[in-house]
């Protein structure tokens, strides 16, 4: 049976994998677009962004959908190293991002942390895994990168943290029934 004769397990499947797929679509260019422009913060140390894609990942995972933040970034992650990274981009990628999804859907379960608070443990966690990850690639010297990490991701977490919350109080993209 079909959606269109009336299944409504199929409507709703449809319903969040087109959300998904046009929130991962954006996240990509973001993503992309975050890579060009980012050239002043990768001074500071090599490879760092904002990470404005996470902040729809938070927006997922603070409207309670925690398996569409889980898809839309793996699959961002995915993509955005197919499309426009390397293996290491792909490995680093998916460490700090499985982190921080994993460190900001458990601390979303508290009523007292906000979105703003679980997006600086998320860029902090996940420039941590990334770091973590970086040392069996490159060595060990990279870790002298991690004070600058640290602060880095509790910046950026916070601006994302920030940008997130006031998406989610003008829109209710991700507040219909599936």
């Amino acid at each position: 049976m079909s959606a269109k004769q009336g299944d409504s397990r199929n409507k709703i499947n449809i319903k969040r994998l087109t959300l998904y797929a046009l929130v991962t679509a954006v996240c990509l260019i973001v993503g992309y677009l975050e890579s060009l422009l980012s050239i002043g913060l990768t001074s500071i140390a090599p490879g760092v962004k904002l990470g404005l894609s996470n902040a729809v990942a938070l927006m997922l995972i603070c409207s309670g959908d925690i398996k569409g933040a889980w898809a839309v970034n793996v699959t961002r992650i995915c993509l955005a190293s197919l499309l426009f990274g390397s293996p290491i981009s792909f490995v680093l990628s998916l460490s700090g991002g499985v982190a921080s999804t994993a460190v900001s859907s458990l601390l979303s379960r508290s009523k007292n942390i906000s979105a703003i608070g679980i997006s600086i443990a998320g860029g902090v966690i996940h420039n941590v895994f990334q770091l973590i990850a970086a040392t069996f690639i490159v060595g060990f010297g990279v870790v002298y990168y991690l004070p600058i990490l640290i602060g880095l991701g509790a910046i950026c977490g916070a601006f994302c943290g920030v940008l997130a919350r006031a998406a989610l109080k003008h829109t209710n993209i991700f507040e219909f029934e599936f």
